[in-house]
């Protein structure tokens, strides 16, 4: 598995944070857009949570 940047990764974090929230404002927290986005951030969260996992060892 490679590591990826930190940095990098939160970035992308908050911008599909944002992106997310955005989506439920203008479409409903059900809705496909939110749902996507969500399951999209939770792929981010688990790579960011393998990492620190993978560093504390």
């Amino acid at each position: 598995m490679e590591t990826v940047c930190p940095e990098k990764l939160m970035e992308e974090i908050e911008h599909k944070r944002k992106e997310m929230i955005l989506a439920a404002e203008e479409t409903g927290f059900q809705s496909v857009q939110t749902i996507s986005a969500s399951q999209e951030l939770d792929k981010l969260l688990n790579i960011i949570q393998e990492e620190l996992h993978i560093f504390s060892k």
